[in-house]
């Protein structure tokens, strides 16, 4: 039973492999798969959950910064910032004033207990190198 599904897989191709392997359960039903995902719409789909880029932040418990590069632009890139401490609030930004608005960030969260700062990130990519987000991290009050 397995040998004649893997060698349709080989026939059909990935599209029919879809829907060749929706029926690998214990019954002998045939089922209806959903579309085969491409690579494509993989990668944009897991963008901007998955994190791409991790910047540890300078400092101590108080207070830390940190400079996340805009040079070349991003594209939905998801940045995690390990803070030094758990209780600090939002950050301030400060960017050169040529460059404010040729950013944004956006799904600004603290997770892991409050340890990193995490968000995505677009850019334009006429952005040169060198020029960076600069971002302080102090705690609460």
């Amino acid at each position: 039973m397995i040998r004649r599904r893997i060698a349709s897989i080989a026939v059909l191709g990935a599209a029919g492999a879809a829907l060749t392997l929706a029926g690998c359960g214990s019954s002998d039903t045939t089922t209806t798969a959903a579309p085969a995902e491409t690579a494509e719409t993989a990668t944009a789909s897991t963008s901007t959950t998955a994190v791409a880029k991790t910047i540890p932040c300078v400092g101590a418990e108080e207070a830390c910064s940190v400079k996340v590069p805009l040079g070349g632009g991003a594209a939905n890139e998801r940045i995690a910032i390990e803070l030094t401490g758990t209780n600090m609030g939002e950050p301030t930004i400060e960017v050169d004033p040529e460059y404010e608005g040729a950013y944004d960030i956006s799904d600004a969260e603290f997770t892991t207990g409050g340890s990193v700062y995490a968000f995505t990130l677009d850019a334009v990519e006429s952005i040169p190198e060198g020029v960076n987000l600069e971002m302080t991290f102090t705690q609460k009050g």
